[in-house]
Order: structure tokens, then C-alpha cells, then sequence
């Protein structure tokens, strides 16, 4: 149980770089499928659009979870071995550090663009959806959406710029 708490030590910087990844991409996912999911022309075709624009943000986030287990799994194989007086000291564990670091940041700022482009498709689907009387709920929520993203996508670079001003 102790290799497993220090595995999950190492790793949890995983989790705290991606948990916003994975609450944008992943909800974005879900209400894709919930506007697809109607048989009426419109919503299918929007819901296929949103689909589309939802992929590389669901590749994103099974990246940062393989990533997360991989680091697990690894971290413990480290500390079972016995090898190491300290984990720190091991090659692979610093290497698991180093991207553990650097790959969700990597992926927060490109996630700027992404949540931009997934907001701009969420407000225009979600107006094709209200002018083609396709369903005024669906597609109040997903202009909702939209909107919603966008207002956190202009926070988000704000906030990305005083960290990267750091």
C-alpha cells in the first residue's frame, strides 16, 4: 500500500494539470452525442460536426489517463524493485517528473486554440439548431455552452499568461 501512495505522489501532477482538460473535452463529448442522438436531419448533422471538433479533445484527455497510469504503474514497479533508497533518484521516475510536467501544460495552451475552436462550433451549431426549429432545448444548451466556453476560454488565457509571466 505504501508503493502505491508514493506512486500516486509522483503522479497526481497528472491529474492536477489535466482535470480541465478532461471536464471541457469530455462534457463537450457528451453534449455532442446528446444533440446527435435525435433523428432529425439538423441535430444529426450538427451533432456530427460537434463530434468531429470533440475528437482531438477526447485523444487529449486518453492521452493525459494513459499518461497518468502509465506513471503508476511504472512509479510502482520503481519502488517495489528496492533498488532506490529514494524514488527521486531513479532515471524513469525523474523522466515521469519531467512529463509529467510538461506534456498537460503543453496541452492546456493548445487547449486555448481547441476551446476557442469547440466553443465557436458549439455557438454555431447551437444557432443552426434554434433557426431551424431543430429543438429549442438542445439547441438553447449548446449555444449556452458556447457562450459559457468562450467567457472561460478568455479567463483561461489570462490565467495562462500570469502563469507563463512567472
Amino acid at each position: 500500500m505504501e508503493y502505491l501512495k508514493e506512486a500516486f505522489g509522483i503522479a497526481d501532477i497528472i491529474l492536477e494539470n489535466s482535470w480541465t482538460l478532461w471536464t471541457v473535452y469530455i462534457s463537450f463529448f457528451i453534449l455532442a452525442l446528446a444533440v446527435h442522438k435525435n433523428g432529425n436531419r439538423t441535430r444529426r448533422v450538427a451533432g456530427n460536426v460537434m463530434l468531429g471538433a470533440a475528437l482531438p479533445g477526447v485523444f487529449i484527455s486518453a492521452h493525459c489517463l494513459g499518461l497518468f497510469v502509465y506513471a503508476m504503474i511504472k512509479v510502482y514497479q520503481v519502488a517495489s524493485s528496492g533498488k532506490y533508497h529514494f524514488i527521486g533518484d531513479s532515471p524513469a521516475v525523474r523522466s515521469i517528473q519531467d512529463a509529467g510536467q510538461a506534456i498537460p501544460i503543453t496541452y492546456l495552451t493548445v487547449s486555448l486554440l481547441l476551446y476557442l475552436i469547440v466553443a465557436l462550433i458549439s455557438v454555431i451549431c447551437g444557432i443552426v439548431i434554434l433557426a431551424k426549429r431543430a429543438g429549442k432545448a438542445p439547441g438553447l444548451i449548446t449555444l449556452l455552452y458556447g457562450l459559457g466556453l468562450i467567457g472561460y476560454d478568455c479567463w483561461f488565457f489570462g490565467e495562462m499568461m500570469m502563469f507563463f509571466a512567472s
